[in-house]
């Protein structure tokens, strides 16, 4: 698949199949941020996604994104968001993270709802600590608004857990492609119970960070090597 064309799949909000919302795992230490970040900047600067803007929720504080500011409310996410392609978002207090993506969900869908010109994509990081994420739970209402209403509304959401496994299953039918950095034995037990996918022969490519992207509508597989930076 060509960088633009895959581009377009994981971030390019245009209502079409493929602008589902999309789930990204990789465990600590495989070069996550490195590879989102370098993927969502080369985005920006292609005239697709010249009326988008892009939201990456950090539990941690950490900003991959060196020139993109920094809030910490509602309020003033609105505000930046209008001048900036780019805005982090940091949780003032990390045990209501929960509550505090809530919000930012909504605060998108608002700004969705009075731009219609303009698209929205929401990286949520660490979702696997939010209530309702294991493979039986049920996420919030905001969260499932987000995966499930999005594309209709111009508005697209990455959440990114460290295993498969974290993925609620209520939310499986409504995502578009899958970003795999690491995998174990188990990973592929769930994504043959629940995508009916082997990623058997997966497993062994995905190190030296390594990466791949499953379409889940064509159900394809693309391996790609370590970005260069």
């Amino acid at each position: 698949m060509k960088q633009d064309d895959l581009l377009r799949r994981l971030f390019l909000c245009d209502g079409g199949p493929h602008s589902l919302s999309s789930a990204m795992s990789a465990r600590s230490g495989s070069g996550k941020t490195t590879l989102l970040s370098s993927l969502i900047s080369q985005a920006t600067k292609m005239e697709d996604f010249k009326e988008q803007r892009f939201v990456y929720c950090s539990l941690k504080h950490e900003n991959p994104f060196p020139d993109a500011p920094v809030v910490t409310d509602r309020a003033t996410l609105k505000k930046t968001l209008r001048k900036n392609r780019i805005v982090v978002f940091y949780p003032l207090n990390p045990e209501q993270y929960e509550r505090d993506i809530d919000d930012i969900i909504e605060a998108v869908f608002d700004l969705a709802h009075v731009n219609e010109d303009t698209g929205f994509h929401l990286t949520i990081d660490d979702s696997n600590i939010l209530k309702g994420f294991s493979n039986t739970g049920r996420p919030s209402g905001s969260v499932m608004k987000l995966a499930i209403a999005g594309r209709s509304k111009g508005v697209r959401g990455l959440f990114i857990t460290h295993r498969l496994g974290n993925l609620p299953r209520i939310m499986n039918s409504n995502l578009s492609s899958l970003l795999l950095l690491s995998m174990n034995a188990s990973d592929n037990e769930y994504a043959q119970k629940v995508f009916g996918l082997d990623f058997t022969d997966l497993i062994s490519d995905l190190t030296a960070f390594r990466w791949s992207v499953v379409d889940l509508i064509e159900e394809k597989i693309h391996r790609f090597d370590p970005i260069a930076l």
